[in-house]
């Protein structure tokens, strides 16, 4: 074995990393996955928290009802629940997907852009984070004080136009510090979505597992890649809210 010389555990790490393109396939599933949930998350968390803010008595309820019922409950259950609740109703789900080919040296793979288990799992992480992300947009809106708002009405403005020229530009500035925790947990809570066979960056480290049985190079490993997304995404919403701060605030 051309690892042999070297010490065990760097074998077992080397011996992971021959399945660079497995890992890889994970990632990129990985990234998909979080991208598409953040945004989901951030339009429909933005307009839950006007929702909450300015929607009235009955309005405010419904979306502070959704956001403490998915706020209260596990990710898992609730991924699970999208997943088997067509199954439950009777409702035939046909097998479909839409995927490309590439290839990277001499490694050919294939990346799965849509299919019922991967729109389960976007749709899942996308309602549970846009729970999350209107707490924080919400706090952000409740920062700015409703006197700027009053203040547009008088020169002539609408409410709508009030909110949407006046308080949400300042709230968007504001709520970036508290906002990048969401953003930058989010790739962790994407690992769930193995329960239902999305072929993630978890879901390929238990393949590895299975196939060679070296778990800890296998999971150190893992581990490596998230902390350094995860430290690269604070790192770049840090230079974001540095250069979009408000003086003085």
């Amino acid at each position: 074995m051309m690892f042999q010389a070297l010490p065990q555990e760097i074998q077992d790490l080397l011996a992971v990393l021959e399945y660079w393109d497995e890992i890889l396939e994970g990632f990129i599933m990985m990234i998909w996955l979080y991208v598409w949930a953040l945004m989901i998350g951030f339009f429909l968390g933005l307009f839950l928290a006007i929702l909450r803010q300015y929607g009235g008595a009955i309005i405010s309820r419904i979306a502070t009802g959704y956001i403490e019922i998915v706020r209260g409950t596990p990710l898992l259950a609730q991924i699970l629940l999208l997943y088997f609740l067509p199954y439950s109703l009777n409702i035939p789900i046909e097998r479909w997907a839409f995927y490309t080919n590439f290839r990277i040296s001499d490694r050919e793979m294939t990346f799965i852009l849509l299919n019922p288990e991967i729109l389960v799992g976007i749709l899942a992480l996308g309602l549970n984070s846009a729970a999350y992300q209107a707490e924080y947009l919400r706090g952000a809106i409740t920062s700015v004080g409703t006197e700027q708002l009053v203040a547009a009405q008088s020169l002539g403005m609408s409410r709508r136009v009030g909110i949407v020229h006046i308080v949400l530009p300042q709230a968007l500035r504001r709520v970036i510090p508290a906002w990048s925790n969401e953003a930058a947990y989010l790739p962790k809570y994407t690992i769930v979505v193995w329960y239902i066979g999305v072929p993630e960056l978890f879901g390929k480290a238990h393949y590895l597992v299975f196939k060679e049985f070296i778990p800890e190079a296998t999971f150190i490993i893992i581990a490596i890649i998230f902390l350094v997304l995860i430290s690269t995404v604070s790192k770049v919403l840090d230079v974001i809210h540095k250069r979009t701060a408000i003086p003085g605030l």
